[in-house]
């Protein structure tokens, strides 16, 4: 077995060497960002912290006071400057009648004054931080209504705090203004794949990381999610055009449809009277993922760039101010212009770059050892890999064309890691050799060879034992080096797993049960689908017409397959539920049997015992699966 310690020495000494040469490259002195970041102060958040149901903590914007130490050796120093940007928080005055409240949460709320009251747009991810955000604005600013809110796009990260802000009397609701097929695609991303999205989504955010200069320090384009309650209200209006004008509250309003770019439904907005222009989460002060490791639909970087090149051309004569619903804003017509033009051209590249060695004949992952950053990014900071970055963009634009397979018949039907890993370790000798040759890796500091070869040892489970220590090392010092917040936070998360195992973090991720109760019956029907285990299901012949509302919807399950039909009840159908999607969804989550909603309500002819078999044959899924062992 190698000298763990003396190993950790090696790479501890090698780690600081990489991390200031990274200091030598850059000019991380300049202090316009933070002049920018801290314009328009207008009041702190709150001192204490947004404490969260049950005597927890969902935020609290202090904890990640360690930053204002000078960088360490354990954390890349571009990313410690990122870091440091992302602590400037607060209510801030965009100029009169806007305002921004920053590091209430994962993302900004943006605040506008109307004829009647304020006009909120992303109301944050939980209850307790957007309520928390609205009592700074109140008391600082006056107490207003909220008259209307707008949903930028699909991320929960913008939607999730909706009932902070609405409270929870539909009759109180304002209007909810989101991008034409937001629902359709909330249900896609949130819901369908919500179980593997969310859990990879702790790696990616860090949620079950320590906020240290050896855990979390930053996550690009803000700090952290929040830890506290995620609600959703349905919006109750939908921006279909590029040009569409609306006067809301009396505030006037210019659209432009950007879906497909960050998220799959999304729009932009101008605010004319006031030359600002909101660019949403198409535009961040860092280059974004055209696919997060948290998992998501490829997203057009083609599109990205020509979207912001649509932006330029449609609102740039208009705007002094540009101002995003992550990090702080752009100041200036001049600054604002240059902004939007490197942050086209970072997509741009990335698109281009890759397709043309991709056409030249190379794979995913050579392009991705291979593209070089363009030099504006020496200088722009703004479009630099603090969130997403270069290689594994250019993986997900090959994806975006090609799909996963990258023509290489080995590849069509490749081995799963566990014996794809014991055929490894015995192909290499057996695990002392491996061991041996991972320690000679580390010495090297080829820690990627290294991370290959201990995670097959893992995987091979009987080599585990010896493989897991040395391969959390690595992972860490990997992110140690790392200059974006989420890519440091998905390596120490495979770390900490590796020494302490999967360890359930409360308040976070699970299903969005406002959210899937909002959906519409279809996407529900299709997400309760995906959970049909197909051994159980073997055997069995059933329909069930269900009568939801005023809809009404027939199911069926046969050949292992389950399918269902709207604006259809079938004669033959062997039971008829009628209920809630409430209901439903408690039916489908486990916190209700079927006579606990038949006692609420609902009703059911015909035979019981086929209700109760199609419940029966759906899996419920565990959040806390393993990700870096078998």
């Amino acid at each position: 077995m190698p000298d763990l310690a003396q190993l950790e020495n090696t790479l501890q000494q090698a780690t600081a060497r990489a991390n200031r040469d990274v200091a030598t490259t850059l000019a991380l002195g300049d202090r316009s960002d933070f002049e920018a970041a801290e314009r328009g102060f207008c009041a702190p958040v709150p001192p204490t912290g947004i404490p969260a149901p049950n005597g927890r903590m969902a935020w609290n914007i202090h904890y990640f006071d360690f930053l204002q130490a000078d960088c360490p050796d354990t954390v890349n120093p571009s990313l410690w400057r990122m870091a440091q940007l992302n602590t400037v928080a607060g209510l801030f005055e965009v100029c009169d009648g806007v305002w921004q409240a920053r590091g209430f949460d994962y993302a900004n709320l943006t605040i506008i004054r109307g004829d009647t009251g304020w006009i909120l747009v992303d109301p944050l991810m939980t209850r307790q931080t957007a309520a928390a955000a609205l009592a700074v604005v109140n008391e600082t600013l006056g107490h207003r209504p909220v008259s209307a809110i707008l949903v930028t796009h699909t991320h929960p990260d913008h939607f999730g705090g909706l009932k902070g802000v609405t409270g929870d009397d539909p009759a109180q609701y304002p209007p909810i203004y989101a991008p034409a097929n937001f629902m359709r695609y909330a249900a896609s991303e949130g819901i369908l794949g919500g179980n593997q999205m969310a859990r990879r989504a702790m790696y990616q955010f860090g949620l079950g990381l320590p906020t240290s200069a050896e855990g979390v320090v930053d996550g690009g384009i803000g700090k952290s999610p929040a830890k506290g309650e995620r609600t959703f209200v349905a919006p109750t209006h939908f921006i279909e055009h590029t040009g569409e004008a609306r006067s809301i509250d009396g505030v006037n309003f210019v659209f432009q449809m950007a879906s497909g770019t960050e998220a799959p439904a999304e729009f932009t907005f101008l605010l004319p009277d006031k030359r600002v222009l909101c660019m949403a989460e198409v535009c961040t002060r860092t280059m974004h993922n055209a696919l997060p490791p948290r998992g998501a639909q490829v997203r057009d970087t083609l599109l990205w760039a020509r979207t912001i090149d649509e932006a330029i051309t449609l609102f740039g004569d208009q705007t002094d101010t540009v101002i995003n619903c992550h990090n702080a804003p752009v100041w200036g017509h001049e600054a604002s212009m240059a902004y939007l033009v490197e942050q086209r051209d970072i997509y741009k590249y990335t698109h281009d770059q890759t397709l043309r060695l991709a056409n030249h004949g190379h794979t995913p992952h050579e392009i991705a050892a291979q593209l070089d950053p363009p030099a504006f990014l020496t200088q722009a900071f703004h479009a630099r890999g603090y969130y997403g970055t270069l290689p594994f963009n250019a993986r997900a634009v090959y994806q975006h064309y090609y799909g996963f397979y990258d023509g290489n018949p080995v590849n069509l039907n490749p081995l799963p890691p566990s014996e794809l890993g014991q055929r490894m370790v015995d192909a290499l000798g057996g695990p002392e050799d491996v061991l041996t040759l991972a320690a000679t890796a580390i010495e090297n500091d080829d820690l990627q060879w290294a991370a290959t070869l201990l995670s097959h040892l893992v995987f091979a489970e009987s080599t585990a034992p010896k493989a897991k220590p040395l391969l959390a090392l690595v992972l860490r010092h990997l992110g140690y080096r790392e200059e974006s917040g989420i890519m440091r936070n998905v390596y120490l998360s495979g770390a900490r797993e590796l020494e302490q195992g999967v360890n359930p973090v409360p308040m976070v991720g699970g299903r969005n049960r406002d959210l899937a109760a909002a959906l519409g019956l279809q996407d529900w029907l299709d997400a309760y689908a995906v959970r049909l285990n197909p051994t159980r299901a073997l055997d069995a012949e059933l329909i069930i017409n269900l009568s939801v509302g005023s809809k009404r919807a027939c199911v069926s399950v046969c050949r292992q397959t389950e399918f269902s039909r709207l604006d259809h009840h079938n004669q033959q159908a062997n039971a008829h539920l009628q209920a809630t999607q409430s209901q439903l969804e408690a039916l489908a989550d486990g916190s209700a049997d079927l006579d606990d909603v038949l006692h609420a309500g609902a009703t059911l002819s015909g035979d019981r015992k086929a209700v109760e078999l199609w419940l029966s044959l759906h899996d419920q899924f565990d959040l806390w699966f393993n990700l870096v062992t078998p």
